[in-house]
């Protein structure tokens, strides 16, 4: 008659997994052979082994007795009973494994005439890392073995504790970080990247150790922190956040195999820029990495304040259109004295541009009462600001101005020719001037006898044709 085998495992014996510098289990002790059941053993045996991704667990089964036939004994996780234990503190400092964290056979395979037989438990690294410091624990439940053998009461579940602190070394993790965590301050001429629609700003997220396989993180911002830093002064006043529509940031990411660095892409376009000129407001936002599928988040270098300067803009040369509604003008009749002599302008008005011909100029200047200018023998002045539409050197033209002719720009006299002279060539200066600046400027114009015109015209070689200032670009004196 065929004997009949019986496995049976140590009663919730609680053994631990730790490493020597050779990654080997130390302090592993078979159980009291007065209190092994008579049917069979069950340890965590031989190795553990450690690379980049897994940990190796190696555990084993015995039996009385040599198998008189090949069977199987199934294998399920016992959640329950390490709860338990962690509960009612029998088991101090110490996390339930995840489900997902680990990999273990379905069965374990006994073979014919042998009394033992192993298996591997295979545990994610990333699982102990995330959780440094504690004792990750895990338990393995026999059942169902066959062939008609039996698991002795009480013998059926193996425990493996694995302490990460003897396992692994606080430099042995593979932490995530975004740009180092702190405050990036973006400056200009910075680290970014110009395109035609905007700036892109490269938030680099780092892996430190070896790199691994695959795997995604997730960025979240944080739009409150950014209130609370400005009220506490921790930020300056002057940093504001952008509403959702005016930037977009990566909010998913992905590692590729082998990588130690991501990048997340924070991109503003241009007009957004543009919009926040005049109030020369910092742009701030405060970023995290929320989720990461793989590794350790940093507790502290994973949060990430970013604040850029306006001048960042400086980078940005494409046309900027103002809202310009033109020049304050202020004309003289019967004298061609200097506008400035004191004496009240016939008419004061606001002329969108200065591009006047004979052609219907001075006949609609009038005044209140209906009077018109005098075509002869008149002066005429026009004020306000100019707003540069791009950044470069400036070349101002009254070459097509008669008769005599003065032009400043931001107080600088480019043209001084108040003479009765007409149409010449020499009535031009250049400036530097900075892109969406608003910049005074001042026109004359003097009138003798014969034909009259004025047109007022810019220039900047390579980016802005010849041609009139447009109304949008011109401001009337306050």
């Amino acid at each position: 008659m065929k004997k009949i085998i019986y496995i049976a495992l140590i009663s919730l014996a609680i053994i631990g997994v730790y490493s020597c510098r050779k990654s080997q289990i130390d302090d592993l002790k078979l159980p009291d052979p007065n209190t092994r059941s008579v049917t069979g053993e069950g340890i965590v045996a031989g190795n553990v082994s450690i690379d980049n991704e897994y940990i190796k667990v190696p555990f084993k089964i015995s039996l009385t007795g040599v198998a008189e036939e090949a069977f199987q004994v199934g294998l399920t996780l016992n959640n329950d009973t390490v709860t338990q234990l962690i509960n009612n503190g029998t088991i101090t400092n110490a996390i339930l494994m995840p489900s997902a964290g680990v990999e273990y056979p379905n069965v374990i395979n006994v073979a014919y005439g042998t009394d033992n037989s192993e298996g591997i438990a295979i545990v994610r690294r990333s699982v102990l890392e995330r959780n440094y410091g504690k004792k990750v624990v895990f338990a393995l439940k026999l059942s169902a073995p066959g062939k008609g053998n039996k698991i002795a009461a009480g013998k059926s579940t193996i425990m493996v504790i694995i302490n990460t602190a003897d396992l692994l070394k606080p430099t042995d993790l593979h932490y995530l970080t975004l740009n180092g965590g702190g405050t990036y301050n973006v400056v200009y001429q910075g680290d970014y990247i110009v395109g035609p629609a905007g700036v892109t700003i490269p938030l680099i997220v780092s892996l430190e150790n070896q790199p691994s396989t695959a795997f995604n993180i997730k960025i979240k911002e944080n739009i409150d922190t950014i209130a609370t830093l400005v009220g506490s002064g921790t930020l300056p006043a002057d940093a504001i956040h952008l509403d959702a529509k005016d930037y977009s940031v990566d909010t998913l990411v992905r590692f590729a195999t082998g990588a130690s660095s991501a990048i997340v892409r924070l991109q503003i376009p241009w007009p957004v820029f543009d919009a926040n000129i005049v109030a020369n407001k910092k742009f701030a936002f405060a970023f995290s990495i929320s989720e990461a599928s793989n590794h350790v988040i940093h507790p502290t270098n994973s949060k990430l304040i970013v604040i850029i300067d306006p001048n960042v803009n400086l980078d940005n040369n494409s046309y900027i259109t103002g809202n310009g509604t033109g020049l304050t003008a202020k004309y003289y009749t019967n004298t061609q004295l200097d506008p400035d002599d004191g004496r009240a302008p016939f008419v004061t008005r606001v002329d969108e541009t200065i591009n006047f011909s004979g052609d219907g100029w001075p006949d609609n200047v009038k005044n209140a009462a209906g009077t018109q200018l005098s075509r002869d023998n008149f002066a005429s002045r026009w004020k306000g600001e100019f707003l540069a539409p791009v950044r470069g050197t400036y070349t101002f033209y009254q070459t097509r101005w008669d008769d005599g002719s003065r032009l400043y720009v931001n107080g600088v006299p480019l043209v001084d020719d108040y003479t009765t002279q007409w149409d010449k060539d020499t009535r031009k200066g250049t400036i530097f001037l900075e892109r969406g600046k608003r910049y005074t400027i001042e026109a004359h114009h003097r009138e003798n006898v014969g034909g009259q015109q004025a047109y007022l015209e810019i220039e900047v070689p390579n980016i802005l044709s010849k041609r009139v200032i447009p109304k949008s670009q011109l401001f009337p004196m306050p």
